[in-house]
């Protein structure tokens, strides 16, 4: 028999074994996924996730962010918005100011694809009236709220106008994030509901809805309630999210999302999902949950001076 025949056949037989090995090793991971149990499954993913400020709740299928998450300690500044687009968060964001209690006030929207996830949020944030009084309230600092200030707050998050979820929880940063989903940010409508603690602040908030462009029309009130639908912005959106790479980010995303449900296709729960890629390798796991890595994003901001103690947290980041 020729040398050549012999080369061809011992090809042929290590790529076998190698696909019969890959089968045999997939079929396992699957045996091992099916003979979990759910409850230790969201147990694992929910420790996973808590060091980074997110749960996950299976009977909604969204993850969200926790009142005591690391993210509290940063507060906020626009240059967060700005530097996102290049951590794969392609979104859109408004931004409300106004003045109450001798403060400054920021109550602040956001939808739109975070990598390979969808979703919407609401921040509340405050600075002092005598903090940066030389700045425009755009350049400001601003502090997340205290435990005793968190305000009742619900998102109704629409996809093309068909309804994705409804999250509602007295909190200073609500969120809900779809992992999987590809939803473009002028896809998305989030009706965000506040419910202030005085008729004074609830004035104050609406006054702020209208300098930002919003029509009284628009603006639904209820005694100390306020609902708004969030669809296209009013004000000017950072020009990172605005650009040609944002646009071909957003790309990235669509593809990330396409490969992540190509790879799980076996499996149609959240859960499952990520336990199979957990199982497969823990860099698939990490790629999926990205949504969660922000700490880069907030660190961005040069401004910011605070000591490294006040962010340490009991397990390793996932950068």
């Amino acid at each position: 028999m020729p040398v050549y025949y012999i080369i061809i056949l011992l090809s042929l037989t290590i790529l076998l074994l190698a696909v019969f090995a890959v089968n045999t090793y997939l079929k396992y991971i699957r045996l091992k996924v099916q003979s979990t149990p759910d409850a230790l499954k969201l147990e694992r993913l929910n420790s996973l996730l808590l060091p980074y400020g997110f749960q996950y709740d299976p009977m909604a299928d969204y993850f969200y962010s926790t009142v005591q998450c690391w993210q509290r300690e940063y507060g906020y500044h626009r240059l967060y918005d700005s530097s996102a687009a290049a951590f794969g968060m392609i979104f859109h964001c408004e931004s409300v100011y106004f003045d109450y209690g001798g403060r400054h006030w920021l109550i602040e929207f956001w939808k739109g694809q975070y990598g390979m996830s969808a979703g919407a949020e609401v921040g509340i944030y405050t600075a002092d009236s005598d903090s940066a009084l030389t700045k425009e309230p755009q350049d400001k600092h601003y502090k997340s709220i205290d435990d005793s200030e968190l305000f009742p707050l619900r998102i109704n998050l629409f996809h093309d106008g068909e309804l994705m979820a409804i999250r509602e929880e007295k909190h200073w940063w609500l969120t809900a994030f779809f992992l999987g989903r590809y939803c473009p940010p002028d896809t998305l409508t989030a009706k965000i509901s506040i419910t202030f603690p005085d008729y004074e602040m609830c004035n104050a908030y609406i006054d702020g809805l209208k300098r930002a462009g919003y029509a009284p029309s628009a603006i639904s009130r209820y005694l100390r309630t306020v609902a708004v639908p969030f669809t296209l912005p009013r004000t000017r959106q950072p020009v990172s999210q605005r650009s040609a790479a944002a646009k071909i980010r957003l790309c990235l995303d669509r593809f990330c999302c396409f490969l992540y449900r190509q790879l799980t296709c076996g499996y149609t729960c959240t859960l499952d999902r990520l336990e199979f890629l957990s199982s497969l390798s823990p860099v698939l796991l990490k790629l999926a949950l990205r949504f969660a890595r922000t700490r880069k994003r907030y660190r961005s901001h040069h401004g910011y001076r605070r000591g490294k103690e006040a962010f340490h947290v009991h397990r390793k980041p996932l950068e």
